[in-house]
C-alpha cells in the first residue's frame, strides 16, 4: 500500500524547505548540530526494489524506494561522517556531521537491497530484529491487516487505515488479535501471501550472519515485536530479555542494543531494559543525539520516500536535510524551550 502526498501538500513543503535552504537556515541547524557534537541518528525500514515497492503491504512512512537509498546513501557518504552507533560519541566536535543509519524490524530487504549499498558506500549500520518472527511471511500485524482490508475490498483509504492501525496499537494483544479473526473470518478464503511474490519477508539467521560479517551490529527489537508500554511488566520483561539471549547466542557477543517498537517507552521499561543488561535503546522521537540524551531513551529521525523526494519524485538533498537536520535542531530547540518555561514555572517567586 504505497502513496504519496497531496500535491498542493508536497509543493508547499518543497517551498518551505526550498525557502530554508537559499536563506541560509537548513545550513545554520547543521552547522549549530555539529557545533553541539550532536549525531544524527536515522531511522529506516524497508528499503525496496521498484517491483517490491508496488505490492508491499507495508504503509509508506516506512518505505523507501532502493534508488533513493542509493542517492541518499551517497549524499550522507560525502556531505557527512557516516558513524557507528557503537563507538559514535555524542559531544564530539567533527569537521562534519555525524550520521548513523538504524533499521528497524529486520526485513528481508535489509540484506537484499540496503546492506550491499551501504557496503558500497562504507556506511556503517545497526539492524534492531525480532528472533520470534523471523524468516516468515508477513509476520507484523499491520501488513497482514492491510493483506486482509485488500482480500475483502475495503475502499479504506491510507490515512483511514494508518489511523485504524494506529487505534489497534493502543489496544492489548489479545484484542487486537480478535478483530483480524473477524476480519479474516469476512473472508471466503484464507489470505496467505503468495511466497513467490511476496516482498514481506523478514531475515533469516543466514542472512543476519552474513550482514554481521561484513560489519553489520545486530540488535534487539524485542522477541515478537510488542509494544513493550502496553503488556504486563513480566510481559515485557521476557519481550527484553530473551531475543539478547538468543542474539548473544547466535554470534558470542554482547547484545546491549535495543529498538523500542512504535518508538513507546516509559520509566517502567526503561528500568527493565537497564535491568536487562541494554546500554543504548533507541526511540521514534524526532531529535539529535547529544550529550544531554538519555542513552536508553535516544531520539532518532525516521526516513521514508515521501520525506526525501522533491516535485520530481527523485531524492532531494535539501528535502532530505528538510527532514533531518533542520527537523532535529528545531526539536532540540523545542526541548530547550520546554526545560526553560519548567525551569521559570519551578523557580521561587521573589518577595
Amino acid at each position: 500500500m504505497t502513496s504519496m502526498l497531496p500535491e498542493t501538500h508536497r509543493f508547499l513543503r518543497c517551498l518551505w524547505a526550498n525557502f530554508l535552504a537559499a536563506s541560509g537556515c537548513l545550513r545554520w541547524a547543521k552547522y549549530r548540530l555539529r557545533r553541539n557534537g550532536a549525531v544524527i541518528t536515522l531511522m529506516f525500514h524497508r528499503v525496496l526494489r521498484d517491483a517490491d515497492y508496488q505490492r508491499t503491504y507495508s504503509l509508506p512512512g516506512i518505505v523507501l524506494r532502493e534508488h533513493t537509498f542509493r542517492e541518499l546513501s551517497a549524499h550522507v557518504a560525502t556531505r557527512c561522517e557516516p558513524v557507528d552507533v557503537r563507538t559514535a560519541q555524542p559531544g564530539v566536535l567533527r569537521r562534519k556531521l555525524p550520521v548513523a543509519f538504524t533499521f528497524d524490524d529486520g526485513w528481508i530487504d535489509t540484506y537484499t537491497v540496503a546492506f550491499p549499498i551501504a557496503h558500497e558506500h562504507r556506511i556503517p549500520f545497526i539492524v534492531f530484529v525480532c528472533p520470534g518472527l523471523l524468516d516468515e511471511e508477513t509476520p507484523f500485524w499491520p501488513e497482514r491487516l492491510i493483506a486482509l482490508m485488500r482480500a475483502t475490498g475495503s475502499s479504506l483509504g491510507i490515512d483511514a487505515a494508518e489511523r485504524l492501525i494506529e487505534t489497534l496499537k493502543r489496544v492489548t494483544p489479545e484484542q487486537r488479535d480478535q478483530y483480524l479473526a473477524k476480519l479474516q473470518a469476512s473472508t471466503r478464503e484464507k489470505v496467505t501471501p503468495d511466497e513467490s511474490m511476496s516482498a514481506d519477508r523478514t531475515l533469516s539467521w543466514a542472512a543476519i550472519r552474513q550482514m554481521a560479517e561484513g560489519g553489520v551490529c545486530i540488535g534487539s527489537h524485542t522477541q515478537t515485536h510488542q509494544i513493550v508500554t502496553m503488556i504486563s511488566k513480566d510481559s515485557a520483561r521476557r519481550e527484553l530479555c530473551d531475543p539478547k539471549t538468543e542474539i548473544e547466542g547466535a554470534f558470542s557477543k554482547c547484545c546491549d542494543t535495543f529498538a523500542y517498537p512504535n518508538g513507546d517507552c516509559s520509566p517502567e521499561t526503561r528500568t527493565l531494559l537497564a535491568e536487562a543488561g541494554y546500554k543504548l535503546a533507541f526511540t521514534a522521537r524526532c531529535g539529535a543525539w547529544t550529550v544531554s540524551s538519555d542513552p536508553l531513551a535516544i531520539p532518532r529521525v525516521n526516513i521514508c520516500e515521501d520525506k526525501v523526494i522533491g516535485l520530481n519524485r527523485r531524492f532531494s538533498a535539501t528535502m532530505f536535510e528538510y527532514a533531518t537536520f533542520w527537523k532535529a535542531w528545531r526539536a532540540i530547540k523545542a526541548n530547550r524551550d520546554r526545560d526553560s518555561r519548567a525551569y521559570q514555572q519551578s523557580a521561587p517567586v521573589p518577595v
